[in-house]
């Protein structure tokens, strides 16, 4: 089924990012590094008429696509909060379930409030 990755692009950087004809080259190389190594990698970009390096984007992780994962992004960073072993479609509560119970929790609904 292939590989999925995961990658904050900084908006601010979108022009840094447009004016760097190595970008793409770049982002392979860091995606491929992830992969292999795990961690996270950061790709710069550089506007070659200022000489300005940017750090535009984040892998953040890469994953087999047989499997869900769950990733918090905010901050101009992202966080792996693991992944679930499935290749179908959950919704969002079997999703929350799934990845609870792989941290060793169970989810409970709250109670609903009587009148």
């Amino acid at each position: 089924m292939g590989y999925n990755t995961t990658v904050v692009v900084l908006n601010d950087a979108l022009d840094f990012i447009a004016a760097d004809n190595h970008f793409g080259k770049k982002l392979k190389a860091a995606i491929l590094k992830v992969g292999a190594f795990g961690g996270q990698a950061d790709v710069t970009a550089i506007n070659s008429t200022k000489g300005v390096f940017v750090n535009a984007a984040t892998v953040i992780e890469s994953h087999n696509a047989n499997f869900n994962a769950v990733v918090a992004i905010g901050g101009n960073r992202g966080v792996e909060l693991g992944f679930v072993d499935e290749n179908k479609l959950l919704s969002n509560e079997e999703l929350l379930r799934q990845l609870a119970s792989n941290m060793g929790f169970d989810i409970h609904r709250k109670p609903t409030k009587k009148a």
